[in-house]
Parts: structure tokens; C-alpha cells; sequence
């Protein structure tokens, strides 16, 4: 069952569709080649070389870039990552491989539920402020483990975990996905990138500028694609355009 479009209108701003696929018989460099504007931090740029690599592993095609033990040494005094990704702990869902990206190529934060909190958004001002990525992408997945614990107020758990289970409970029953284990996943994902964005002084102010551009997405662990899911803006600043 599709999300419902009334809540996805109310989260994110739609984006134009991306550049087509590589081509299965176009021949694959060793090493990942960073086009010049993605190296002078452009958001959209940065977005679409995230798309290509993932494109790269659907197709059987992945270039497995900067995975050498050389790659480990250059980026041993810094790092530079290229984009952020705020992801599910989920082994399933493995990050790096998904966007055909290597060592120092990411700024990942991973917690159960993908989830926006204090330690999530920090880490991700973090990686915007001192290390300058432009571009977050905020991954949910199919068959959550945590959405899926949503559904099921009987269930036991531990301290910790009730409290991230019951925080996402009442969120899905705010967005009205409290039914389909699916939907309530895919609107998890925008609302996660709605909450990093509201929760945040410094990402409002670069998305203002134009310096920052945070996406939603959604990964299928059957079909292994992620569907991109449109940008997300601060509350104040889609009400400001309307």
C-alpha cells in the first residue's frame, strides 16, 4: 500500500528525477572518480554521485572504491567524507556497499529505528559543520525491526528499547500509519528527516543557504533499491513559501 500522499506532501519537497542509470556495458574504473563539483561541495551534485553508486551495485557493476589498506592510510590524519547518512543498525542494510562508496567516502550514524536523536543530531552537525558534507540522506528500510515493534504494544522489552519503541508507537499514530507495516516504514523515513531538520538551528540555517540538502529515502530488501523519497526543507521555511 502506498504512503499516504497527503502526509508525504506535508514532509517533503519533491526533487527533479536524476540522471539515467550507467550503462551495464560501460567499462568500470578502479577507483572512485569524484567530479569536480561534488569535490566543491554542491548538494544536488553530491546527491547524484550517491545515486550513480547505487545504481552502480543494482546493475552488478560496483567499482568497490577506496577499499584498499593504501585508502586506510590516506585518510588516517582526516577524513573528508563526501555526504552523511542517518541509517538503521540493521545488518541488512549495509550503507557503504549500497552506494558503492569506501573508506572515508561516508559519515554514517546508524541506531536502531533510524532514529533522530540528541547523539544522531549532533553527530550530523557535526559532520556539516566541521567536516563541510553537504548532503544527508536519511535512510529508513523495509521489515524495520523497531516500526515493526511499534505494532506490537504486548511485547516485553528493556528500558531502552521500550522507550525508542513507544516514541516511534506515537508517531506513527500521529501520521495515521499504524496499520501497514510498509507505509509506516517509508513515512518513518520522511518523518525521521523531518525531525532532524526541525531539531537543528545550524542544518535549518544551511538549508536556508542553500549549502545543505537533506534527503529522504527508503531502502526494499527484496528488490535491494532504494527509492528516493524528496528533499526535505524546515517547517518555517515551506510555510515562508507558501
Amino acid at each position: 500500500m502506498p504512503p499516504n500522499q497527503a502526509v508525504i506532501a506535508a514532509i517533503i519537497e519533491p526533487i527533479p528525477p536524476w540522471a539515467p542509470q550507467q550503462s551495464a556495458a560501460e567499462p568500470e574504473p578502479t577507483s572512485l572518480q569524484i567530479p569536480a563539483v561534488v569535490m566543491n561541495h554542491i548538494p544536488i551534485e553530491v546527491l547524484k554521485e550517491l545515486r550513480s553508486g547505487h545504481e552502480r551495485f543494482l546493475s552488478g557493476f560496483s567499482r568497490h572504491p577506496h577499499s584498499s589498506r593504501e585508502r586506510m592510510l590516506e585518510v588516517e590524519s582526516a577524513q573528508h567524507p563526501i555526504a552523511a547518512v542517518l541509517g538503521c543498525a540493521d545488518s541488512r542494510v549495509p550503507v557503504e556497499l549500497l552506494f558503492d562508496t569506501g573508506f572515508g567516502d561516508l559519515f554514517v550514524v546508524r541506531n536502531a529505528g533510524t532514529m533522530s536523536t540528541t547523539a544522531a543530531i549532533a553527530s550530523l552537525e557535526y559532520a556539516v559543520a566541521h567536516l563541510a558534507v553537504p548532503a544527508i540522506v536519511v535512510l529508513g528500510h523495509q521489515s524495520c525491526g523497531a516500526v515493526e515493534a511499534a505494532f506490537h504494544p504486548e511485547l516485553q522489552l528493556t528500558p531502552s528499547l521500550a522507550q525508542v519503541v513507544g516514541q516511534l508507537r506515537m508517531e506513527l499514530f500521529g501520521l495515521g500509519a499504524a496499520e501497514d507495516l510498509e507505509e509506516a516504514c517509508r513515512l518513518h523515513a520522511l518523518n525521521a528527516a523531518r525531525n532532524l531538520v526541525d531539531s537543528s538551528v545550524l542544518l535549518t540555517d544551511r538549508l536556508r543557504e542553500g549549502r545543505l540538502q537533506v534527503e529522504a529515502a527508503y531502502y526494499n530488501l527484496h528488490t535491494t533499491r532504494i527509492d528516493w523519497l524528496g528533499s526535505v526543507l524546515p517547517n518555517r521555511f515551506s510555510t515562508d513559501l507558501c
